[in-house]
């Protein structure tokens, strides 16, 4: 395999005349970087009991007590079934069976059809609650792996899960998605998603994620059983989740999103986070094309292009996308692996839309900052926060409840892509 090092030159600038060869060289590169992607977390990731750590350090020791989280193992399962789709990688396919297993196995809940949040080492339930987001990563990853493998019984299962979110989770009143419910489906105070985010009941995060999972659910049934007596009704739901994103979450600047919500799609914050502005970018643009509506296309147009334009603003001096902007007005200068796997997809899309020459510099600025800071040349993965912010602790984590490859690996998938698509449409 081509190590990274070999390819780690900054590419040139889009306006240094040869566009073709710095998107073949940057192509070439995503598909080292996902082969180094794929070896890592097809070795160190399985744990010896059939399933996978739950947390592995940023010096990659793994801990065999680690709870094991409902993101991890969903995230799993979609990277796993998708870079064997897209490469063929046996070890991929192996551990997407893997993953296949313990999701149904140790997270779904038959009395209810939905998926836990948190459970032990050993497999036994920690945390019942029925976080949306949980379950819109678990339809995303049953999609992936139903189409990777060809399987009818995953595809059903997403239809489950899909069918009890739709009659369970949404807000008949105001439209939307409730951010969460108790292990038996009921009410609860505390419908937080992480100890960082706000007790709202309407969270952006929520939204962006079920739109993405239907999208994925409705492009698998057409692939697989476009006669699917379910799919209208899929379809129908990701243009209701397109619909309320774009009229209540991006701003109507449409340069931003707003984070988190009441019931009535009143805003109740003020943060900005550049990361979840890019990837929404491109994902409201994937469901629109899934679509293929004149108007949703229109509309997704403008949200993607003003909300990369806006990303723009958090671009860091090394040419890393800064975190986010916090209520209290304060800049984080963080670099987070996950924003700048986004970042290199949004500012590629948004190129890809309108050919502005200032994305394209951004996209090969994003790389080139990863390259040097992000990746961890000799134990593979991605460091949580890049090389400059953190310099010398190794308190982060190569594996854990948040930290999958769902982002990196995507990322590189999307930048092929993107790469193609564009050399096939460039002089």
């Amino acid at each position: 395999m081509t190590d990274l090092n070999e390819l780690a030159s900054p590419l040139a600038e889009p306006h240094a005349g040869d566009l073709q060869g710095a998107l073949t060289q940057l192509e070439a590169e995503a598909r080292v970087e996902l082969n180094r992607i794929c070896a890592w977390w097809t070795t160190q990731a399985p744990a010896p009991d059939s399933g996978f750590y739950g947390e592995i350090s940023e010096a990659g020791v793994p801990d065999p007590e680690a709870p094991r989280s409902i993101i991890l193992i969903t995230r799993l399962l979609w990277f796993f079934s998708s870079a064997f789709e897209a490469t063929q990688h046996e070890a991929c396919g192996r551990q997407a069976d893997r993953a296949y297993r313990v999701l149904l196995d140790q997270f779904l809940d038959p009395k209810t059809q939905t998926f836990i949040w948190m459970v032990s080492a050993g497999g036994k339930p920690l945390n019942a609650r029925k976080q949306t987001y949980a379950q819109a990563f678990g339809i995303y990853a049953l999609a992936a792996y139903a189409r990777a493998k060809q399987s009818p019984a995953a595809l059903a299962c997403a239809l489950k899960i899909f069918e009890q979110v739709q009659t369970h989770f949404m807000d008949p009143i105001h439209g939307g998605w409730l951010e969460a419910l108790g292990p038996n489906l009921e009410p609860i105070d505390d419908v937080r998603l992480s100890a960082r985010d706000q007790n709202s009941p309407k969270s952006m995060n929520t939204h962006l994620h079920i739109l993405e999972a239907y999208t994925a659910l409705s492009e698998t049934l057409g692939h697989l059983e476009p006669d699917h007596p379910r799919f209208a009704a899929v379809r129908s739901a990701v243009e209701t989740a397109f619909d309320i994103f774009n009229q209540h979450i991006v701003s109507p600047s449409k340069d931003r999103l707003g984070l988190f919500f009441d019931l009535d799609w009143t805003s109740q914050s003020s943060v900005r986070s550049f990361g979840h502005d890019i990837e929404a970018s491109w994902l409201l643009y994937e469901a629109a094309l899934s679509l293929d509506t004149q108007t949703i296309l229109r509309d997704a147009k403008q949200a993607a292009l003003g909300l990369a334009d806006g990303a723009r603003q958090g671009l860091s001096e090394h040419g890393g996308l800064y975190e986010e902007v916090g209520k209290d007005g304060h800049l984080s200068r963080l670099h987070v692996w996950w924003i700048q796997a986004e970042a290199l997809v949004g500012f590629l899309n948004a190129y890809a839309i309108n050919r502005d020459p200032l994305f394209l510099t951004s996209a090969f600025d994003v790389w080139d900052f990863i390259k040097a800071n992000q990746i961890d040349t000799q134990g593979g993965e991605w460091f949580e926060l890049a090389r400059l912010d953190n310099q010398t602790s190794k308190a982060g984590l190569m594996a854990g409840p948040w930290k999958c490859p769902y982002h990196t690996g995507r990322a590189m998938m999307e930048t092929i892509r993107l790469c193609q698509t564009l050399r096939a449409t460039t002089p």
